[in-house]
């Protein structure tokens, strides 16, 4: 069937614009165009990590100054023990770890201590650690008021281990709901001055 010149024209259109559509994508936009789109994208790329850069550069002195701060005071003395021998300190431990019990919580059972055992201070760079380890029988509230008040208030204590268990009484007369045995260790630390050599 031959088709009118109409029709030919119609169709010399669209294999035309085929032709240009597939000749853009193909020669055209491979070649150029998506190459200066990658670079437009990785100037932009380049652009942000200019700015994070130039504002760390910018804040270069402020944290020089810090920094500068921080290594002539390193130790907060706040947030240490007072003592200045490892033996005084054990006594400023055990003294703070009796204060800082929850003796009389709101509610539940409160805190009693079993046994304590002082451990050897260990000399960590300029600071010296003094620990202790304490067996406790605590309800749940008193416990974890006392552990709050252990690591929360200076001079701040670390605890180094701790173990909890439900308390099971020998005297099935006396109910132990609710106890606990709790094991644990607790450390300080002190700075102790360099010793000045003598002439």
């Amino acid at each position: 069937m031959k088709l009118s010149s109409r029709v030919q024209r119609y169709i010399a259109i669209a294999l035309a614009m085929l032709a240009g559509v597939f000749l853009y994508f193909f020669l055209i936009h491979w070649w150029l165009v998506a190459p200066l789109q990658r670079i437009n994208e990785e100037e932009h790329a380049l652009q942000a990590s200019y700015q994070r850069f130039s504002a760390l550069v910018a804040q270069r002195e402020e944290l020089q100054a810090r920094l500068d701060l921080q290594r002539q005071h390193p130790l907060s003395s706040r947030g240490l023990l007072t003592a200045r021998e490892p033996e005084v300190a054990m006594s400023q431990l055990m003294q703070l770890m009796s204060e800082r019990l929850s003796l009389e919580p709101a509610t539940g059972i409160s805190c009693s201590v079993l046994n304590r055992v002082p451990q050897i201070g260990v000399s960590e760079g300029p600071l010296v650690s003094v620990a202790v380890s304490v067996d406790l029988e605590c309800g749940i509230e008193s416990l974890t008021g006392t552990l709050h008040r252990l690591e929360s208030k200076p001079p701040y204590l670390l605890i180094d281990t701790l173990s909890i268990q439900r308390l099971v009484s020998q005297d099935t007369t006396q109910s132990s709901s609710g106890r606990l045995s709790v094991k644990l260790q607790v450390r300080g630390y002190l700075s102790i001055s360099p010793a000045v050599g003598h002439e």
